[in-house]
């Protein structure tokens, strides 16, 4: 008798007739499969497509989302089809071997700022950590005081703290070949940056559970003191240890790290003059702190008028006796006044000529503040949307012009002029523009120049009539920094890309002229690069790298 399917009926074979009942055949499982997969992929084109005007990381979490569907989705079809050809464990067991494979050599290294997932490799251990027993290179620099002087980069985005060097005292080459390493080391994790003062650049790190305040020499990276205290803040998405950059004045550092720990330090010998805990004067938990400000306390120390000024935060209860800012005095830190109701957020509070009054900007979490001095008083309020445990503002305010400053966010916000008007006896903000498709600044910040705005707007470098909002020109999507950071450094804009290189571009309203592309670091790169004369210090959370960048050649 010859067999086939018109000899297969349920009388020969003893089946029910249920077990006859249509199903997919492995064609038309294969054909949905791929329908899925076009689908997924026209998807993700679209989000992509739409990226660069609204938010590269709503469009990253879309496609991540559309993405873990369609191939759950593809996954589940080539299971049922094995599974009718009696080979039922072949995709579990395939899925199970190449995910154990694959995380038997790399491991997760969080998120990028555009909330893209980053690895790395397994087994690579990094770079050594300097200590204090390093041995110094046989690299000589020019230790005159005037070549010191011209070295100085005392705080949070410079000696003027407004993004801005006046002078460029380096040239920038035709090839990165021209420009030296003096030295490139290890350094433990963090987002904080350098603060230089003559040969002596301080930074704040995480090595291990030590939150710690160092100070490097500037010539050769050698390590010359440290100061530590057992604390550590770590978050899967905003990454491990402290986010600030110290501030260098008259000869002390002060510091704050990502848990509320306060440092003033002699410069010199590197002995602790006062410490200070914000947890404790904000009657807070670390796990209260954490819970409202997730992402760890990124606020630089502000010093005016020999107080040091920082962000506060508390609980809800502390918001009528001041929680926003808190003054102590530079030289013992006491407590001078505390002020302000809202909650903070991740700005550093700035210094600036408003209405005719020199006062202190804060950004916090749901609003922009002017504050008084001499007692902290709110003098004005400005609404600027955040959540510090979500979507927050963490760009810092920046002057420009008379009575006027600029403030962006990200998280498909956007930026604002602000203009204070009135005297010291009564101050009002209104916005001269305010606009969600420019200045979208998300961890940096805008620097001005010629009534032109420049800033890393989505992760495309930007340029922004000040007066108007509107844009000259964006980087190219190809040559995207990301999640950067930038330095106007007199005609040239610094830009420290989030994938590690540097980019040297003309600030200039025309157009977008790259000069120069320097390739540094490898991983991702949050923080402000440092310029100190003719050094450009820059760092991530593993690796930091001093350039000694050729001579200007002046007329």
């Amino acid at each position: 008798m010859i067999d086939g399917p018109e000899n297969d009926g349920p009388e020969n074979d003893g089946q029910t007739a249920d077990s006859h009942k249509p199903t997919l055949t492995s064609p038309r499982r294969l054909r949905r499969s791929l329908i899925a997969l076009a689908i997924g992929v026209v998807a993700i084109v679209a989000a992509q497509s739409i990226a660069t005007t609204t938010d590269h990381q709503h469009a990253n979490t879309a496609c991540f989302v559309i993405g873990l569907i369609t191939l759950i989705y593809g996954l589940v079809q080539l299971h049922l089809s094995a599974s009718r050809r009696g080979r039922r464990y072949v995709v579990p067991a395939t899925i199970a071997v190449v995910l154990a494979g694959i995380f038997s050599l790399v491991r997760f290294d969080g998120f990028s700022g555009e909330m893209v997932p980053q690895f790395a490799f397994r087994f690579d251990e990094g770079m050594e950590l300097a200590d204090l027993d390093a041995e110094s290179s046989d690299i000589a620099l020019d230790d005159s005081a005037e070549a010191n002087a011209i070295a100085n980069s005392t705080n949070f985005l410079g000696t003027d703290r407004n993004g801005i060097i006046e002078k460029r005292a380096f040239a920038v080459p035709e090839s990165a070949g021209d420009v030296d390493i003096l030295w490139n080391q290890g350094i433990g994790e963090g987002w904080s940056s350098f603060a230089v003062a003559g040969d002596r650049a301080v930074t704040l790190e995480q090595r291990g559970e030590m939150e710690c305040l160092t100070c490097y020499r500037l010539r050769d990276g050698k390590l010359l003191w440290i100061q530590s205290a057992a604390t550590r803040h770590e978050n899967a998405l905003g990454g491990t240890g402290p986010r600030s950059t110290p501030t260098i004045d008259s000869g002390r550092v002060y510091a704050q790290g990502a848990t509320g720990k306060v440092w003033c330090v002699d410069l010199f010998s590197g002995d602790e003059i006062w410490k200070l805990d914000l947890l404790e004067v904000a009657g807070w938990t670390k796990l209260e702190s954490e819970n409202a400000i997730t992402w760890g306390r990124a606020g630089s120390p502000l010093i005016v008028d020999d107080m040091c000024v920082l962000p506060l935060g508390g609980p809800d209860e502390l918001a009528n006796s001041g929680r926003s800012l808190i003054a102590l005095d530079a030289k013992d830190g006491t407590t001078r006044w505390t002020a302000g109701e809202a909650q903070i957020s991740y700005g550093s509070p700035m210094t600036m000529t408003l209405a005719g009054v020199r006062q202190i900007v804060s950004v916090n979490e749901a609003t922009v503040t002017g504050h008084s001095i001499e007692d902290g008083a709110v003098q004005w309020e400005f609404e600027w949307p955040g959540q510090s445990n979500a979507g927050a503002n963490c760009a810092s305010a920046v002057q420009a012009g008379m009575n006027r400053f600029i403030i962006g966010k990200g998280y498909g916000g956007g930026s604002a002029l602000v203009e204070i008007d009135g005297d010291k006896t009564s101050m009002n903000a209104h916005a001269v523009w305010s606009s969600s498709s420019v200045l979208k600044t998300k961890f940096t910040h805008a620097c001005l120049g010629d009534n032109v705005a420049y800033a890393i707007s989505n992760g495309s470098l930007e340029a922004v009539n000040v007066e108007s909002s509107d844009s000259y020109w964006r980087q190219p999507r190809s040559d995207r920094l990301g999640q950067g950071q930038l330095m106007r450094v007199e005609d040239v804009l610094v830009c420290q890309s989030e994938s590690g290189h540097v980019d040297f571009v003309d600030a200039v309203a025309d157009e977008y002229r790259l000069k120069l592309q320097l390739p540094a670091l490898s991983t991702k790169t949050w923080n402000v690069p440092t310029i100190a004369g003719r050094h450009i210090l820059v760092r991530n959370d593993r690796e930091t790298i001093c350039f000694y960048m050729p001579e200007k050649i002046t007329n």
